[in-house]
């Protein structure tokens, strides 16, 4: 199966629900769709899944100016969870629920993505728009230092970040190839995919792109993915993100040069059959980074902590913990 990769993550664009009845406890909701109320049911099935207890926070951003949704975890080292272009932050639960014990997990959802406000990024200068997010978040949660656990554009903002306002990171871990980690040439743009029969085997197709083997993503997962994506104003937030960022060429592979800056520890766990390229992506940038390794896990793709759970988290824990 070929698909582009602007093909696969318009399937996937969406949002990452908040309240969730006896799991989360109760915050002030956006002005809510019926599309965002369905939502949050599968929302609700999917953090139940993974027994994770957090607290769901609505947060006004100074830069950009808009109100940002947050889910709050744990106890510990504080950690802040990026998720990738075409998703949710609810698509790193299972992260979250591994941390939990140890880390205090912050996953915000991105601007124009779940229950944080639309976001038109047409025009925007997207790498600052990235650092500005981040930095804004932590402003909000009086965060002064953090670890940044990012997958695909999750990554790169992290990547961005690290690089801008090193003093208030203490490590980057890359879940997955950072967005357009492969060299250019782009790929030709590919229209939004047809919707199907909005079936979990619909959107099961589109996870085989992403992951080894598809049938590992809980079903839960795939029916708040399916219905993150029919959010009003999730697939023009990824839209106007994707022509942003091709304007701005903002990719992965052209921040190369700077990955000698980085003065934080960096892992990589990339997975044998990543869609971003072949293992030697993640090798060739941990190479060129004063203080990174990577780790190479078989039988995963994109999202590796979906693929091989265990294994990604026992990385993690390990790698969050070192001195």
């Amino acid at each position: 199966m070929k698909a582009t990769r602007r093909h696969i993550f318009r399937g996937l664009a969406g949002t990452f629900g908040s309240w969730v009845a006896n799991r989360v406890k109760s915050a002030t909701p956006l002005d809510e769709s019926p599309e965002t109320v369905i939502f949050r049911k599968d929302q609700t099935r999917v953090l139940a899944k993974y027994g994770v207890t957090a607290e769901s926070r609505f947060v006004p951003l100074k830069d950009p100016s808009l109100q940002a949704h947050v889910l709050v975890s744990g106890r510990g080292e504080p950690v802040l969870l990026i998720h990738g272009g075409g998703t949710v932050a609810v698509n790193l639960a299972g992260v979250m629920a591994g941390l939990a014990p140890s880390c205090r997990c912050y996953a915000p959802d991105r601007p124009g993505c779940g229950l944080t406000d639309g976001f038109d990024y047409t025009n925007v200068p997207f790498r600052q728009h990235a650092v500005n997010f981040v930095r804004s978040m932590l402003d909000a949660l009086n965060v002064p230092r953090v670890a940044l656990i990012g997958n695909s554009m999750g990554g790169l903002w992290s990547l961005y970040f690290a690089l801008a306002v090193p003093d208030r990171v203490t490590r980057v871990v890359l879940l997955g190839g950072p967005a357009a980690s492969a060299p250019p040439p782009p790929r030709p743009r590919s229209p939004r995919p047809p919707a199907g029969d909005g079936s979990i085997e619909d959107t099961r197709m589109r996870f085989r792109v992403l992951m080894a083997d598809a049938n590992r993503a809980p079903v839960e997962v795939l029916e708040a993915d399916f219905a993150a994506s029919r959010i009003p104003g999730a697939s023009r937030a990824w839209n106007s993100m994707v022509e942003d960022c091709a304007r701005e060429r903002t990719t992965m592979y052209a921040l190369r040069p700077e990955l000698k800056n980085l003065k934080v520890p960096v892992v990589f766990i990339y997975g044998e059959k990543d869609m971003e390229g072949p293992p030697s992506l993640a090798q060739e940038m941990a190479a060129l980074a004063t203080n990174a390794h990577c780790e190479i896990i078989p039988d995963a793709g994109h999202l590796v902590w979906l693929d091989q759970p265990n294994v990604c988290l026992r990385i993690l824990r390990e790698f969050l913990k070192s001195a």
